[in-house]
């Protein structure tokens, strides 16, 4: 993922599948254990705001927000556990941070 808006724009989060763990990351204002969570100190950011997934050859992003959207190429996932899969270029938006998914 890539920062384009937000804090720290350019910076870039890399996920690497280490065996034994589990392929999922979970992102929110709360603190948690890195590499497996990435906290976003905003307001806009719900304390347990999203979580992706690596499944069946690719990453899903899950919507744990009520209160601030999760917006998928300007698509609102609504809802406890809306998901969607994400693709090369895909814009993620927690609060006023907007990443750019890359499959690399």
């Amino acid at each position: 993922l890539e920062i384009v808006e937000g804090a720290e724009p350019g910076h870039v989060i890399r996920f690497v599948r280490i065996p034994g763990v589990p392929p999922e990351i979970t992102f929110g204002r709360s603190s948690g254990r890195p590499p497996l969570h990435v906290q976003l100190l905003l307001p806009t950011v719900s304390r347990r705001h999203a979580r992706m997934r690596y499944a069946d050859g690719g990453w899903r992003i899950i919507n744990h927000s009520r209160t601030n959207p999760l917006v998928v190429n300007g698509e609102e996932l609504v809802g406890d556990g809306e998901s969607r899969t994400l693709h090369d270029g895909d814009r993620i938006e927690m609060g006023e941070i907007v990443f750019v998914f890359r499959e690399r």
